[in-house]
């Protein structure tokens, strides 16, 4: 009862004020880019919305009405002047519609909707905040953490990991969890998964006390060949070309892609590198008992600070919007704390609103929750929310890990030459 009643708290704590009322019949059109399951939680949460405000209709657009394209089709209609209302996006969203100047500042109506920014992450609302300009109200977020298969651990009787540990702890562990448990001479049990994208390798990276662009994100030369990155890439694949703790990953294109999933559940995997879209899944799994899941921190190099990367997403109003007031206080509706509470108790994100986040984190006899949050302490902006060219980028960085371990090229010459391709890149687009 005292977990319910705090969690109640919370939503009163940074709830929106203020009456709604509407004369008329209005449509507004609201592009969530939800997908099936998303899809449900976004009715519900628009229910309580439309029963407030009978004069408005709300027409909601997932993903099955952009079936591909979702980015290139919103930049489309904000370009063609006929764009919805409000529409979600994420943290990869920000450089271009930032730099195109099509989404309206929300500054100027932030008090007038009650919406109040210190209850917000502030990492996640940097993303969305271009100097004193707030591009879009955060949802939700996820740091990116370690998931580890506690049964696994238990079976070789190693405790969990805790938020301070080490490469050096990690690399123990991972270790002993890797095994030939059949004796047949081949590996059937691995330590950890080596993961070529960028979402999920860029926080071993910082942990390292390294980084893949300089402050500015304007070049790589100087930071990404600097002596700390290059001696945390060396680590982070030496996982699959010396220390044989990690598969080998699939080569780009390979049909299916990723074999981390189906390696964790399976439970063939110890520790995989995760965020909070594992979430709604893996409770699943651990409510029909296939499944003990623990969350953690990314471990550090000793020496180094820990870091991990910030995902964020948001809700927009275009700045040519026609029926501005409704747009803003739409927006502002489908980031307040009764949408956040119920996206997160789905499982969807870790609420971007504190206090919502804290009351389910209270809630969560898993200990998920707080884990997450703990790990959001040393949360950084991503550069997908500050570089227009990371497309670019990325795809050059991860093509870079697939040299050092797919073609066993030197880590230190394949750094330097990513290093000046990336320059070129970036110069370009200045």
């Amino acid at each position: 009862m005292t977990r319910a009643l705090a969690f109640l708290a919370a939503l009163a704590a940074c709830g929106r004020t203020g009456a709604w009322d509407r004369l008329g019949q209005v449509r507004l059109e609201a592009v969530t880019g939800a997908d099936y399951r998303e899809a449900r939680i976004e009715r519900r949460v628009l229910e309580p919305y439309l029963a407030a405000n009978p004069g408005i209709g709300v027409v909601e657009r997932g993903a099955g009405t952009f079936p591909t394209g979702y980015r290139a089709r919103i930049l489309a209609s904000l370009a063609a002047g006929s764009p919805p209302d409000v529409f979600r996006l994420d943290q990869d969203d920000v450089p271009a519609l930032a730099s195109r100047g099509v989404v309206l500042d929300l500054t100027p109506y932030l008090d007038r909707v009650g919406v109040d920014l210190d209850c917000f992450n502030p990492t996640a609302l940097g993303i969305f905040t271009r100097g004193d300009a707030m591009l879009a109200l955060p949802t939700g977020y996820t740091p990116i953490v370690v998931a580890y298969n506690k049964d696994l651990f238990d079976r070789a009787g190693i405790a969990y990991p805790g938020d301070a540990w080490t490469w050096d702890d990690f690399k123990r562990i991972a270790h002993r969890l890797t095994r030939d448990t059949d004796g047949d001479g081949r590996i059937d049990q691995w330590g950890a998964y080596f993961d070529r994208r960028l979402f999920a390798s860029l926080p071993w990276i910082w942990s390292g006390g390294g980084d893949v662009l300089c402050p500015e994100g304007r070049w790589a030369s100087g930071c990404l060949d600097a002596p700390r990155t290059i001696e945390a890439i060396r680590w982070y694949t030496r996982w699959v070309t010396a220390d044989s703790i990690a598969p080998r990953p699939p080569s780009p294109g390979t049909p299916g892609g990723s074999d981390d999933v189906r390696l964790f559940y399976t439970g063939k995997l110890a520790m995989v590198t995760a965020g909070h879209a594992w979430v709604p899944d893996l409770r699943a799994a651990v409510a029909r008992s296939r499944l003990r899941v623990g969350f953690v921190a990314i471990p550090h190099r000793a020496g180094s600070a820990p870091a991990t990367a910030i995902y964020a997403s948001a809700y927009a109003v275009p700045a040519s919007v026609s029926r501005r007031r409704l747009a803003v206080e739409l927006a502002a509706y489908l980031a307040d704390t009764l949408a956040q509470a119920l996206r997160g108790e789905a499982g969807l994100e870790l609420p971007a609103l504190t206090p919502v986040a804290e009351a389910l984190a209270a809630r969560d006899t898993l200990g998920w929750e707080a884990a997450f949050l703990r790990a959001a302490r040393h949360g950084r902006l991503p550069w997908s929310a500050r570089v227009e060219q990371w497309p670019e980028v990325e795809a050059a960085l991860s093509d870079l890990l697939d040299r050092i371990v797919l073609a066993q090229e030197d880590p230190e010459i394949a750094v330097h030459d990513a290093a000046r391709q990336l320059d070129g890149l970036l110069s370009a687009a200045r």
